[in-house]
């Protein structure tokens, strides 16, 4: 049965979304900075050329398909969060000249990384336990180790809440909260 939130019909044009994608940002990147031409027209089409070549890897439209939620969500996320501080009584001014701090923009870069880090980890992980696996390579199973399957996200779930890696993760918090509280600013 046919519903309103029914996305299937979607999935017959999920190649379009990539294509569309590299070429908005290879186009606004080629206006903003003005770097082969100064021509609307010499820009689109160096933009669509670059578009349709990444169809030619599957792989790069998997990485791209892959991000875009992501980076939708985290742009919306951010959109509403300007529009509470502006509830808040946060001035135009005032949200100009902290985009403008660096640490808001190192963040925002942050966030970026671990979207595209995410992403050829989610692509390319699999495929590379596939090959390691199929190469007769052995996997040693040791007390308490992480690596006792072949299946990708079980293993990644694993390393990442072992006790050891949580662990880590908090002390690098608490690190890098120490050395920005204690640079002062």
């Amino acid at each position: 049965m046919a519903t309103i939130l029914d996305l299937g019909l979607l999935r017959s044009f999920d190649i379009i979304f990539p294509v569309l994608f590299v070429f908005s940002v290879v186009f606004a990147l080629l206006q903003k900075t003005k770097a082969i031409s100064e021509g609307v027209g010499i820009n689109a089409t160096i933009a669509v050329a670059v578009s349709f070549m990444v169809l030619l890897s599957d792989t790069l439209v998997e990485i791209i398909k892959f991000m875009i939620p992501w980076f939708t969500i985290a742009i919306i996320f951010l959109v509403l969060l300007l529009l509470l501080f502006q509830i808040l009584g946060a001035k135009e001014g005032d949200i100009k000249k902290s985009i403008g701090d660096t640490s808001v923009q190192w963040t925002l870069i942050g966030i970026g990384i671990v979207i595209i880090v995410a992403a050829f980890g989610n692509v390319l992980g699999p495929k590379l336990t596939e090959s390691s696996s199929q190469q007769g390579a052995t996997v040693i199973n040791a007390t308490g180790g992480t690596g006792t399957s072949t299946n990708f996200q079980s293993n990644v779930t694993a390393i990442l809440f072992n006790p050891k890696v949580l662990g880590m993760i908090i002390l690098f918090v608490i690190a890098i909260f120490a050395v920005v509280l204690l640079s002062g600013g």
